[in-house]
C-alpha cells in the first residue's frame, strides 16, 4: 500500500470519527488530503462512496433529532447545486478546485475560532434556496458542501444533536444520488473517456479500505460522544482542518514531497 494512500485513510478515519462528535468537518478534513493523491474527479467518486458509509451510521444513531422540517426545504436546492457542480467538474481545471477548497477550508477554521467573523460576507448564505444550491454545487465539485449549510442551520437554533442529525441526512441524501451516478460512471467508464478519467485505480480495493476507515471512524466517535466537551471537539476539527488545507497548499504551490 502506497503511503500517499495511508495518508488518505488515516485522514478520512479522523474526519468520520470529528464529524460524529462536532457535527461537522468530514469533507473538509478529508477531501483537501484526498485531493494530493487523486484528482478532483477521482475524489468526488471515491467520496460519494465513503461520504455514503459516513452520514448512514450517523443518521441512524441521530434519527429520532432530526429536524425533518429542517431537512426538506432544502434538498430540491442541493439537488440543483449538484447537477451545476458535476457539469463544472469536466470542465473547469483541477487547480481551480484545489484553490476553491482552501479557500473554503479557511472560511471554516475561522469560523470555528472566530464564530463572529463567521458570517462575515456570507451572510446572505443564510437563505435555505441560496445555501442548498450553493452546498450541492460545492459537494460535486469540493465534496465540501457544509460551510453554507451551517451558516443556514444556525439561524434555525438547532440543539447539537439536531444539528448533528440533519447534517447527516442531508449529506445521506445527496451521497446516495452521488453513488448511483458514480455507479453509472463506472458502468460507462470504459466506453467513454472522460467518465473512465473519473475512476481511480484498483477502485473496489480503494472505496473498500476508504469505507472501512470511514466506518470505523464514526464508531469510535459514537462510543464516547455523550462522554466529551462538544466545544472541544469543534476545536479540534478546526485545527484538523487547518492541517489539511496546509497541506493541499503546498501541493499546489508544488513544495510537498512525492509520498507515493
Amino acid at each position: 500500500m502506497e503511503l500517499g494512500f495511508l495518508i488518505v485513510l488515516a485522514a478520512v478515519f479522523f474526519a468520520a470519527f470529528v464529524q460524529r462528535l462536532a457535527g461537522f468537518g468530514y469533507g473538509l478534513i478529508s477531501a483537501p488530503v484526498a485531493m494530493i493523491f487523486f484528482s478532483p474527479l477521482e475524489v468526488a467518486f471515491l467520496m460519494a462512496f465513503w461520504g455514503t458509509v459516513n452520514s448512514a451510521p450517523t443518521a441512524y444513531f441521530t434519527r429520532r433529532s432530526i429536524p425533518w422540517g429542517a431537512f426538506w426545504p432544502v434538498i430540491p436546492w442541493l439537488m440543483v447545486g449538484l447537477v451545476a457542480g458535476l457539469g463544472a467538474l469536466f470542465i473547469a481545471p483541477p487547480l481551480a478546485f484545489k484553490i476553491l477548497a482552501v479557500l473554503i477550508c479557511v472560511q471554516a477554521f475561522i469560523s470555528v475560532f472566530w464564530p463572529h467573523l463567521a458570517t462575515r460576507g456570507v451572510g446572505w448564505t443564510a437563505d435555505g434556496r441560496v445555501a442548498g444550491t450553493l452546498a450541492g454545487l460545492l459537494q460535486a465539485t469540493v465534496n465540501i458542501p457544509g460551510p453554507p449549510l451551517v451558516v443556514h442551520f444556525n439561524t434555525l437554533r438547532l440543539p447539537q444533536e439536531a444539528f448533528v442529525g440533519v447534517f447527516a441526512i442531508v449529506f445521506l441524501s445527496v451521497s446516495v444520488v452521488r453513488v448511483i451516478l458514480g455507479c453509472v460512471a463506472f458502468a460507462l467508464g470504459q466506453e467513454l473517456a472522460f467518465l473512465a478519467n473519473a475512476i481511480p485505480a484498483s477502485p473496489v480495493y480503494t472505496l473498500s479500505l476508504g469505507s472501512v476507515a470511514t466506518f470505523v471512524g464514526v464508531t469510535v466517535g459514537q462510543t464516547i460522544v455523550h462522554r466529551v466537551s462538544t466545544a472541544f471537539f469543534k476545536r479540534l476539527t478546526g485545527v484538523m482542518i487547518a492541517v489539511s488545507a496546509l497541506a493541499l497548499l503546498t501541493d499546489i504551490l508544488g513544495l510537498l514531497p512525492n509520498a507515493g
